[in-house]
C-alpha cells in the first residue's frame, strides 16, 4: 500500500484508455481518406491495417498498405496517411473507474496531472476527446512540446509537475503501464510508482525492468492502493 499521496500523476496511453482503441480509430480515419481518393473500400483498408497491427507488425503499416495495392500509387503518400492518423478525432473512451476516481481524488483535495509521450497533435486530440483538462487539476504535460528528447524516460516532465505543485517526492506517485520507459524518471526522483497492467494493453506481457511499488489490474484496484474513499452519491 502506498498510502495517500498528495499528488497523483498519470500516464495517458494504455493507462487512462486502451491504446488499441485509438489505433483502430486512426485506421478507420485512414481508410476513409484512402477511399475518398481511390476505388478502395474504406472498411477493407482499415481491416487490412488492423490485421497487420494485431499480428504484431508495428511501424510500417502504411508502407505495406501502399505496396499491397499498386492502384494507390500517386494517389496517396505514406506521410499523408501519417498526418491523417495523427490529426483524426479519435473515438476513444476512458477506462471503467477513471472518471469516478479522478473525481474522488479531487474531492479529497489531492492533485492530479497527466504526463504523456507521442506526436504532439495526436496526443492533443486524445486529451480533447477524453475531456481530460476538465477532469484533472493539471498540468497536462505532453512531452513532445520539448521535442523527442523530452520524452520519457527524461525527467523534465516529472520535475515540471513537482515544481508546479511544490510537492516533495514522498508526496507523489506516478501511474503508468510501460516498463520500458514509464518508471525510470519518477523512481530516480524518489516518487512512488504504480504499474497498471490489464488485458488489452500493448505492453501487458512485458516484464518489469524496474519493479514498481505496486501493480494493479484495474482502476478499482488503483483506488484501493491510493487509499481513496468513494464519495457518497
Amino acid at each position: 500500500m502506498i498510502g495517500a499521496p498528495r499528488g497523483v500523476v498519470l500516464d495517458l496511453d494504455d493507462t487512462l484508455y486502451l491504446e488499441r482503441d485509438y489505433v483502430r480509430s486512426g485506421f478507420a480515419a485512414v481508410g476513409a481518406h484512402v477511399a475518398a481518393r481511390s476505388d478502395s473500400d474504406a472498411a477493407q483498408v482499415a481491416d487490412h491495417l488492423w490485421r497487420r497491427f494485431t499480428s504484431g507488425e508495428w511501424g510500417s503499416h502504411f508502407d505495406d498498405l501502399l505496396a499491397s495495392d499498386p492502384a494507390l500509387s500517386g494517389r496517396v503518400e505514406v506521410l499523408e496517411l501519417v498526418e491523417v492518423y495523427r490529426h483524426h478525432v479519435p473515438e476513444i473512451d476512458l477506462l471503467p473507474g477513471v472518471r469516478d476516481l479522478l473525481a474522488d481524488l479531487r474531492g479529497a483535495g489531492r492533485r492530479t496531472a497527466v504526463i504523456s509521450d507521442g506526436a504532439l497533435v495526436g496526443q492533443q486530440q486524445k486529451v480533447r476527446a477524453l475531456g481530460l483538462e476538465e477532469l484533472v487539476d493539471g498540468p497536462v504535460v505532453l512531452t513532445d512540446v520539448w521535442g523527442r528528447e523530452g520524452w520519457k524516460p527524461h525527467p523534465r516532465a516529472f520535475l515540471h509537475v513537482a515544481q508546479a505543485w511544490g510537492l516533495a517526492p514522498e508526496d507523489l506517485v506516478y501511474v503508468g503501464d510501460n516498463p520500458h520507459k514509464d518508471f525510470d524518471a519518477p523512481r530516480d526522483l524518489g516518487w512512488s510508482c504504480v504499474r497498471m497492467r490489464m488485458p488489452g494493453q500493448l505492453h501487458q506481457e512485458v516484464e518489469d525492468r524496474l519493479d514498481p511499488d505496486v501493480t494493479v489490474d484495474s482502476w478499482a484496484g488503483l483506488a484501493e492502493v491510493l487509499s481513496v474513499t468513494p464519495r457518497l452519491t
